[in-house]
């Protein structure tokens, strides 16, 4: 089949994450299954406008509104047998509906949760009045979502529970495995350094962790908006000496520092599904993060991670220091967890709905 993947960014974007990890591995294997997949996209500085990626045949126009803006031409000059609108971004894409091609709606998680103090007041009203209209822009279109809370969002959105699916991601257990732990007690954050990812909340607990344990080191992953403000904090909190700043590495250095990592630390406001907590998982370390949706489903008490009341500091570092004191018996257990999860079992779910369209879109 011929299929059209609407997002707002690609897997190469530098400031692709969690959402483009799931496209490219679904789109990967979809590929491999025989079905041509044309992802339409937003471009950055000096990125081309096509690219190929494993099968995928990407196409990038202009920032943010400009593929909203060709999808029209998109539409009428090529045929598709379906059309994914992924909503990783809040903004729908309404051309698609309005010209009644076979939709399904990929829904990550509630923009009203994420939007404040992302982007101007005015901006986060208008966009979270649009996923208000959500029942009406994609009537009669099945949704695909990842976690249940996600879940019960979209019921709350008004769509009927016959057109919610939900599929989980999956994780890539041949680059997330266990490994030997540093020698001593060390974090990771991996988190992403968005505002409503709430890097600080790191910091925090490290300095926290350092009140009660002689020596811990905290890794932090990534670069992004908070950045600078986290190396604030960290100076102002003196944590200089134990707050390592890694910035983008590649993946072979991320799953090493997350497999030697004691424990894996989680902070967001919401996540339509907690992708690195799995991840960490299958590298044998457990995750103590604040319960927020998205991170209910992932994490199961006891097992690879505790989760704690959202905002309990306190708490937070109560639970880090009762696994930091007995490592040993949380990392079979956290790989257990992560072998209920496979990129396989996704991209299956997802073709498995794709071949029943036209008929996807369930009537009332």
């Amino acid at each position: 089949m011929r299929i059209l993947w609407l997002a707002h960014r690609d897997p190469l974007n530098p400031r692709a994450g969690g959402a483009e990890r799931t496209i490219f591995e679904v789109c990967v294997r979809l590929v491999k299954k025989g079905h041509k997949v044309i992802l339409l996209t937003s471009g950055w500085k000096n990125s081309t406008s096509m690219e190929n990626l494993n099968g995928i045949e990407i196409h990038r126009f202009g920032r943010n509104i400009a593929p909203h803006l060709v999808l029209p031409v998109f539409l009428l000059k090529y045929h598709y047998d379906l059309v994914v609108n992924d909503l990783g971004h809040a903004v729908p894409w309404i051309s698609s509906t309005v010209l009644k091609k076979y939709n399904i709606a990929f829904f990550r998680h509630l923009h009203a949760r994420s939007l404040p103090g992302q982007v101007n007041p005015l901006l986060a009203k208008i966009i979270t009045a649009i996923e208000k209209y959500y029942f009406i822009i994609y009537h009669n279109t099945v949704f695909v979502t990842e976690s249940t809370t996600s879940k019960n969002d979209l019921l709350k959105l008004g769509i009927k529970e016959n057109k919610i699916i939900i599929n989980p991601p999956g994780v890539d257990l041949n680059l997330f495995h266990p490994s030997a732990k540093t020698q001593y007690p060390t974090l990771v954050y991996f988190g992403g350094m968005r505002k409503y990812k709430r890097p600080q909340e790191s910091l925090f607990l490290l300095n926290s962790l350092l009140e009660r344990i002689k020596s811990v080191d905290l890794f932090i992953i990534g670069v992004g908006s908070e950045e600078p403000s986290l190396r604030e904090l960290a100076c102002e909190l003196s944590l200089t000496d134990h707050a390592i700043f890694k910035g983008r590495v590649s993946d072979t250095e991320l799953s090493n520092i997350v497999a030697s990592a004691w424990l894996n630390v989680h902070t967001s406001v919401t996540e339509g599904w907690g992708l690195s907590i799995l991840e960490a998982s299958a590298a044998g370390t457990p995750t103590v993060a604040y319960d927020v949706p998205g991170v209910k489903d992932v994490i199961e008490d006891g097992k690879n991670g505790i989760k704690i009341m959202d905002g309990d500091r306190k708490g937070l570092s109560d639970a880090a220091f009762s696994i930091l004191s007995n490592l040993k018996t949380w990392r079979a257990s956290s790989v257990e967890v992560a072998s209920k999860y496979s990129w396989d079992k996704t991209a299956e779910i997802w073709e498995n709905l794709i071949k029943k369209q036209p008929t996807v879109n369930i009537k009332d």
